[in-house]
């Protein structure tokens, strides 16, 4: 997936009116919570494989380290 695809679908799991951008610290979102977070964990799950729990979200900071944990699904 390429990284602009997945930003437009960041925001759309995070119900954002403004853009995602690479840099963003997620807990500068409003929208950044434990039923967003459960979102992100099934949305990883369905897209990439990938099972993460809310503790591997707990090392995340930022847009870039969402996409580090989707590995090789986002380009």
């Amino acid at each position: 997936m390429d990284k602009a695809v997945f930003l437009v679908e960041l925001e759309d799991i995070l119900q954002r009116e403004e853009p995602c951008a690479e840099n963003d610290n997620l807990e500068d979102y409003e929208e950044w919570d434990s039923l967003s977070k459960m979102a992100i964990m099934a949305y990883y799950d369905k897209n990439f494989g990938v099972k993460l729990s809310l503790n591997d979200l707990k090392n995340v900071s930022t847009v870039s380290d969402l996409i580090k944990l989707a590995g090789n699904g986002v380009q």
